[in-house]
């Protein structure tokens, strides 16, 4: 997460699962051209075998952490399916941002959450992490859990964010509001005990999502002790899911799909750049300086505002350190995808990694932890895990990496419902799934 993660931490105790519709000045994504097929053994089974998904969400896992460190369940998962070389975050790197990519197949300027609390220029307010998190206008889009519903199928939900929120009256068979205290081995089971429903009643579509390694990484480092025994933690926690589904004679119909929002570098505090004389906070709004903990280190900003004060910003920032760089709205990288239109930043700073911008002209300064990300999506240190395996996938197959918009549609189409609206690529989706999920011509 771009902010310390303690703050996001005390917004996800409200967060978690369900998204909205698109707004009226939604700017409307591209239609899928995915059309699901299952195999001729599968579409005859009868309803018992009906296909099941289960996606496991790791915060804050590199892929570099399973190879650096012991992660036996998350090897031989990828030794059984595909596992990519990195899956690419959607910018900014940060975990609100890209766990409801995940959920909708969308970029942050459709689905309207481009930052942890995105600000709302139009209507002047920004997301309130203690109420935000059950209003449904800050959440457009349809993650995936909400197509299944509308087709049919029941899904469970566990701490997914967005989920708290209908969409057109329609929430998950089961939800769970986020308790950042809940002990894991209490979730697994929980996750689990869906799976002794009936067979109509069994979860076709389920999600959980663990933030441990996130949480050490930022306090301790991403390379540290701390880290790698958080990896270890959750690899056991994948384990016993799989075992899990195993015993229950469920494994073989489950496609699982183990994913992560981010990666995370580590921070120098040595490499924090004042620049707050840039800034008339009295002209212009930057979110990110909101909050008790304003005036301390940030990877990147949002500066959202108009005339002379902003073109002084601009002016003043983009020349200031080659540490850091500034674009205005509509001047961005093609590959951002944030310029939402009523949320996108008219300028955008973003530093890069390792380094970081404060304002020291406010309070609530700290010292740097130690890991943080929000930096370029692109980056490598910010690179994504992507572990997947069941009746869609090929066997022991290593992925280029691809954009995390995409997974939406292969969760569709292992499930055989059709998809909303995503930013996915279709193609990508057919290599992917080794043709399993091949692209349909685009209608005309």
């Amino acid at each position: 997460m771009g902010q310390l993660k303690a703050g996001i931490l005390s917004a996800l105790a409200a967060i978690i699962l369900v998204a909205c519709q698109s707004g009226p000045n939604e700017v409307p994504p591209p239609a899928s051209l995915m059309s699901p097929q299952i195999d001729e053994a599968k579409s005859a089974a009868p309803a018992i075998e009906a296909p099941l998904v289960l996606m496991i969400g790791l915060d804050g896992l590199h892929p570099s952490m399973i190879d650096r460190w012991e992660a036996p369940n998350l090897k031989a998962l990828g030794a059984r399916g595909v596992r990519a070389e990195a899956m690419r975050p959607v910018m900014p790197s940060v975990t609100f941002v890209n766990f409801y990519s995940l959920a909708t197949g969308l970029y942050p300027k459709h689905h309207g959450m481009v930052e942890n609390y995105p600000y709302d220029k139009a209507a002047d307010e920004q997301f309130d992490r203690a109420t935000g998190p059950q209003e449904e206008r800050w959440w457009q889009g349809e993650p995936i859990w909400v197509t299944a519903e509308k087709q049919g199928l029941p899904t469970s939900i566990m701490f997914w964010l967005g989920s708290e929120v209908p969409h057109d009256g329609v929430r998950p068979t089961r939800w769970t509001p986020y308790e950042h205290n809940k002990p894991y081995q209490d979730r697994v089971d929980e996750v689990l005990g869906w799976y002794d429903a009936p067979e109509a009643e069994l979860p076709r579509f389920a999600a959980i999502y663990f933030d441990r390694v996130d949480t050490a990484a930022h306090y301790f480092g991403p390379r540290s002790d701390k880290a790698r025994e958080a990896v270890a933690e959750v690899d056991g926690y994948v384990g016993q899911l799989l075992a899990g589904l195993e015993s229950r004679a469920l494994l073989e119909r489950t496609t699982i799909i183990v994913v992560s929002d981010h990666g995370m570098e580590w921070i120098d505090p040595e490499k924090v750049l004042d620049i707050g004389a840039h800034l008339d906070l009295k002209e212009l709004t930057v979110p990110q300086f909101n909050g008790p903990y304003g005036g301390s280190n940030h990877t990147f900003l949002h500066i959202y505002g108009e005339g002379e004060a902003l073109d002084k910003a601009y002016q003043g920032l983009k020349n200031f350190d080659e540490h850091i760089h500034v674009y205005k709205r509509g001047d961005m990288p093609a590959h951002y995808h944030f310029d939402h239109p009523t949320r996108g930043p008219d300028l955008f700073l973003v530093a890069d990694p390792g380094w970081s911008v404060r304002n020291a002209n406010l309070g609530g300064w700290r010292a740097p932890i130690p890991g943080q990300h929000g930096y370029d999506n692109y980056d490598p240190t910010m690179a994504a895990t992507f572990i997947a395996a069941g009746p869609i996938f090929p066997e022991g197959e290593t992925a280029a990496p691809f954009e995390n918009v995409n997974v939406y549609l292969m969760i569709a189409c292992a499930l055989g419902i059709e998809p909303a609206r995503t930013d996915g690529n279709p193609a990508v989706v057919e290599q992917l799934t080794g043709g399993r999920c091949p692209a349909a011509r685009t209608p005309h």
